[in-house]
């Protein structure tokens, strides 16, 4: 998506999921979520996506976009949080570094 309609996008979808709620605007929000990423690219770069749902903080818009692209609410949630790791890499490197501790003390 553009970077210039990338805010307008993401307050329209705050707008329509959030502040109009009824089962029409529900529809309406859902269909609109569903052009902006299939037809507009919306999470073709999930950096700016991430910047402008924490500026506008519209996180709450992240479980939406669960419901079309997994790998992709996952990938903002990681841009969010900073690390550049998900929940199940930093679970698994627990699990090798615990491996890796009980074989050192024996």
């Amino acid at each position: 998506m553009k970077p210039e309609i990338l805010s307008t996008a993401i307050k329209t979808l705050t707008n329509l999921f959030f502040h109009d709620s009824n089962e029409g605007t529900d529809f309406l929000a859902k269909r609109t979520l569903e052009h902006y990423i299939n037809d507009l690219d919306l999470l073709g770069d999930v950096s700016a996506v991430a910047v402008e749902i924490d500026k506008q903080r519209a996180w709450a818009l992240i479980p939406k976009v669960r419901f079309f692209d997994s790998r992709k609410a996952d990938e903002i949630e990681v841009a969010l949080c900073g690390l550049g790791y998900t929940d199940a890499e930093i679970i698994a490197s627990d699990i090798v570094f615990e491996e890796w501790k009980k074989k050192q003390t024996r």
